[in-house]
């Protein structure tokens, strides 16, 4: 490749801006998201510039497969709060949003079970004693000859009775958040308190103060958003190219700028719902401040490995607005590319479209392309740079790849 003449940036696009015109798509309704509109170049300015054509090509680099999901937990990150028994919400002691401990208390909940049951539990701790009193005089007449064997028995029977449903309702008690201690000393609850079960922040609360709640009612939701990772669909035909330990750039559709980098610990072995496609587990291995949150989609590029793929020369991709851009030559319907005489000293005028496309690895002056829309393999594309074919069009411009 000839070397470009050194010419200062602003002047030169000034200068190209000054002496080639843009024209419109031939029919409006061609136009499509991955298109932008129509830059001409004379040949004169392709010389000047040393603009450069070529074709795509077939280079053995670093694979990727282009697919989309979304953010989501693993269940162990998120949970439903609810009630162990039926009542009416007396207090509800957060709001959406709020970011709470595990085992804090977010409502109160008041049902006259509750008292009843630990009044049960009172009784039930005298009948114990009771027992465990006879069952020791039982065996002090045992030992002294004056006891009955079946007396004997009888007390045991009931002591380790009573005994065990007393344990069952310290337990029961102790899930409502009710101190057996407390009780027995005769401060009985009205009211439990209804914990977070994990640490997070609240989501949607289902309930106000006076609802009624049973134990199939979620009262709200608690998610840790630390533990998030990224869920990708990958479709039957790309299915014998993934496995475990790949690496994945992941990017937001949100914030189209920032890149996250991940890799897939997990994989499904089961089509999801009525599609030909399963999931792959993304573990996030990027910090970022980018905000993320459960069910924000995403597009993926899967490094798949070393494989023949379309690749262009790095000068000849542009950049605008987070998303990647080459110019094609434009062709008649016979297939020739739409090249004009133009009968003056410029010679020759030549038509592009800029034709966004997903970039993959880069290696040795060379990077993957994936269309975004369809494309011909085998067009012509500007190969060298671009940037000043950029220049041209109102809707890109900034150098990369």
């Amino acid at each position: 490749m000839k070397k470009v003449r050194l010419i200062p940036a602003i002047a030169l696009a000034s200068a190209l801006v000054a002496s080639c015109g843009q024209s419109p798509k031939k029919q409006s309704g061609e136009e499509s998201h991955e298109h932008g509109e129509e830059i001409t170049l004379t040949e004169a300015q392709m010389k000047t510039v040393d603009i450069q054509l070529g074709k795509i090509e077939m280079r053995d680099l670093n694979s990727v497969i282009r697919v989309n999901g979304q953010l989501d937990l693993d269940p162990q990150k998120k949970a439903e709060v609810t009630s162990l028994t039926s009542g009416i919400v007396k207090q509800v002691l957060v709001t959406e949003g709020k970011f709470v401990s595990a085992g804090q208390a977010l409502a109160y909940l008041e049902n006259t079970e509750i008292v009843e049951l630990q009044k049960n539990y009172l009784v039930l701790k005298k009948e114990t004693l009771i027992s465990e009193q006879e069952y020791s005089r039982q065996e002090e007449l045992s030992a002294q000859g004056a006891g009955v064997q079946k007396s004997l028995q009888q007390a045991a029977a009931t002591y380790e009775i009573t005994k065990a449903q007393l344990a069952g309702l310290e337990k029961q008690l102790r899930q409502l958040s009710i101190s057996p201690e407390q009780v027995s000393t005769g401060n009985m609850a009205t009211q439990i308190p209804l914990r977070s079960p994990i640490a997070g922040y609240v989501n949607k609360i289902n309930v106000s103060t006076g609802s009624f709640v049973d134990m199939q009612t979620s009262l709200m939701s608690i998610t840790d958003n630390s533990g998030i990772h990224c869920d990708v669909k990958i479709f039957e035909k790309d299915i014998n190219l993934i496995r475990i330990g790949q690496e994945v750039s992941i990017m937001l559709t949100n914030q189209p700028s920032k890149m996250l980098k991940g890799e897939i610990h997990e994989i499904n072995k089961s089509f999801e719902d009525d599609t030909k496609a399963i999931l792959a587990h993304v573990t996030l291995k990027t910090k970022t401040d980018a905000k993320l949150l459960p069910g924000m989609y995403v597009t993926a590029l899967i490094n798949t490995g070393r494989q023949k793929t379309a690749s262009v020369p790095n000068d000849a991709i542009v950049s605008k607005d987070g998303k990647k851009y080459i110019f094609v030559l434009e062709e008649d319907k016979d297939g020739e590319s739409e090249a004009e005489e133009n009968g003056d000293e410029h010679g020759k005028s030549f038509h592009f479209s800029a034709v966004e496309v997903v970039t993959g690895v880069s290696e040795l002056g060379y990077t993957q392309v994936t269309p975004v829309g369809e494309w011909d393999e085998n067009a012509t594309i500007v190969k060298s740079n671009a940037f000043y074919v950029g220049s041209m069009s109102t809707e890109h411009g900034e150098h990369g790849h």
